[in-house]
């Protein structure tokens, strides 16, 4: 479980609302079918937010998704990439996700409903 606002280091609950709260850091762009979406990785609190950003004056949001574990497991996303189906290894839409503060790198696979 990760805490309300917790930064990449630790899991205090709410450390990060004075200090530019989830801060967003990097963002992948994709078009899916008809659709766009938009990938934002949060830095301190970790995980990716996706929005439907088809329309850009009324964007919505689709889901959040953060490997994060309290204090260990995937912290703060750095660099994001899309890679379309055509080039990916499995034929599906993937997001890679490196990560600072874990060292580690993440691989999410797209699946549209």
């Amino acid at each position: 479980m990760v805490n309300f606002n917790a930064d990449e280091e630790g899991n205090d609950p709410d450390n990060r609302s004075d200090n530019k709260g989830p801060e967003p850091e990097g963002v992948a762009v994709a078009r899916l079918g008809a659709k766009t979406f938009a990938f934002v990785g949060l830095e301190r609190v970790g995980g990716i937010m996706v929005y439907d950003v088809t329309s850009p004056a009324s964007p919505s949001f689709v889901t959040y998704a953060n490997t994060r574990n309290g204090a260990t497991g995937d912290r703060a996303p750095e660099g994001i990439v899309f890679v379309p189906a055509v080039d990916s290894p499995n034929k599906h839409p993937l997001l890679i996700v490196g990560n600072e503060a874990s060292g580690s790198v993440a691989v999410f696979q797209i699946v549209l409903q």
